[in-house]
């Protein structure tokens, strides 16, 4: 190419290949007990869960923390589902733009490469979201309830 085009350095016809994929450290998050909302305790101390079990700890909070409205968080961290409050829609509407707002909160993580086996059940105002979490380190069930 650079005899045709003589007047253009060879410097910028060159192709190099960019290194695409990053070591991430193991994901590590403090213990964290699910039904009574509070961190868990080992001899009377806080402790660290690694991989999956940390990821679930990040994926509860991240479904129950409001995007926007804290200011120690970054704007990617969080959720806007509560957007759906108070709007009438369409069952089916509804089942897709909690699926889409799930999705947008949770795969800002780099350490979840996809979601998938969206199920939704309801049963009165409760509306329950199961999926699967597919992390670096395999695969996680996650549900999710909201009251519309």
């Amino acid at each position: 190419m650079s005899d045709n085009y003589s007047f253009i350095p060879s410097t910028l016809t060159e192709t190099t290949e960019i290194q695409t994929t990053v070591d991430l450290p193991v994901f590590k998050e403090l213990a964290f007990d699910f039904e009574t909302g509070q961190l868990k305790l080992k001899g009377g101390q806080y402790y660290y869960v690694e991989k999956n079990e940390a990821i679930k700890v990040w994926i509860w909070f991240a479904l129950f923390t409001s995007r926007f409205t804290h200011l120690a968080y970054s704007t990617n961290y969080g959720n806007e589902i509560k957007t759906l409050i108070g709007r009438y829609l369409a069952k089916q509407l509804l089942y897709s733009e909690l699926k889409r707002l799930i999705e947008e909160a949770l795969l800002c993580n780099p350490y979840i490469t996809s979601l998938s086996n969206f199920q939704v059940e309801q049963k009165g105002s409760q509306v329950t979201c199961l999926f699967a979490v597919n992390t670096i380190y395999g695969n996680v069930a996650q549900s999710y309830t909201y009251l519309e």
